[in-house]
């Protein structure tokens, strides 16, 4: 199945898009998105979204179809076909 995954700032450079169609198995997770973008995109979006030391992926707002999710907390929730998947970072700086 298909989802689009819409990504911002460093993660758009990364991927070099700001929306990619991923396609997925019915029944993944944002759990496996997440980590199966790793794989794909390597070290650079890897640590966009985990934490160095502990490679625990860090806390940050995803939207599944507007709606929001917690990175740490909503990992488990399962993705759909047409889903909109948008990682939203927190942003570094002032």
């Amino acid at each position: 199945m298909k989802v689009k995954v819409k990504t911002f700032a460093n993660l758009r450079e990364i991927v070099g898009k700001s929306e990619i169609d991923y396609e997925i198995k019915q029944g993944n997770t944002l759990r496996y998105l997440l980590e199966n973008m790793c794989q794909k995109y390597g070290k650079s979006f890897e640590h966009q979204i985990k934490d160095h030391s502990t490679g625990a992926i860090v806390p940050f707002l995803l939207l599944i179809n507007g709606k929001t999710f917690r990175s740490v907390a909503d990992l488990d929730t399962p993705l759909h076909e047409g889903d909109v998947v948008t990682i939203m970072l927190p942003f570094d700086g002032g």
